[in-house]
């Protein structure tokens, strides 16, 4: 059985709750005017994708134990309500997207209750392109991501976790061998 104070840093999913036609992408600025005519949920209740969805159920997770990096709005906690969207950061569009965030009041908002978090586990997946977002995200804001007494991270690459100590790599062979390990985690 796990520890209680587990947290995840996970990456949105495409796949979401709730579908709009024309979703907005990473035009964050209009946020305000998406509110008004979009639904929206809980980042937590919102992404519906194979990994995300068995991670929570794994790891039993709540939603302010887990933090997501979603294409949109940056670093965000699962309790931050989110409208539907179409996103995706890529190894040529990472700096630019985090960029934006950055830049934007709507950006990173679950970035000073990351930081103020302390996990006993932190499990970590990100894709590589995420990954290589939240390293430069990390390095922009000076922030320090070694929130866990031990971290483990499944990803191709240990990003910003490097130099975290008590981190382990973990380098997963596809959703099915995630889900596998992640399943038993223990």
């Amino acid at each position: 059985m796990l520890n209680h104070n587990v947290g995840a840093l996970i990456y949105c999913s495409a796949r979401k709750r709730i579908n709009v036609p024309n979703p907005p992408g990473f035009d964050l600025d209009d946020e305000d005017k998406y509110k008004l005519s979009l639904p929206s949920l809980p980042a937590f209740e919102m992404y519906t994708g194979l990994e995300f969805t068995k991670t929570i159920q794994y790891l039993n997770l709540k939603p302010n134990s887990t933090f997501i990096l979603s294409a949109r709005y940056g670093l965000i906690r699962g309790d931050q309500v989110i409208i539907p969207y179409e996103a995706k950061i890529t190894l040529s569009n990472y700096r630019t997207v985090v960029d934006g965030w950055v830049r934007s009041v709507n950006g990173n908002g679950g970035i000073r209750h990351f930081i103020n978090s302390r996990f006993n586990l932190l499990v970590v997946r990100l894709s590589e392109s995420y990954m290589m977002a939240m390293d430069y995200l990390v390095g922009k804001l000076g922030i320090n991501p070694c929130i866990g007494e031990r971290i483990i991270v499944y990803s191709p690459i240990m990003g910003p976790f490097n130099t975290c100590p008590n981190t382990e790599l973990i380098r997963v062979k596809g959703q099915g061998d995630y889900i596998k390990r992640i399943k038993n985690l223990r």
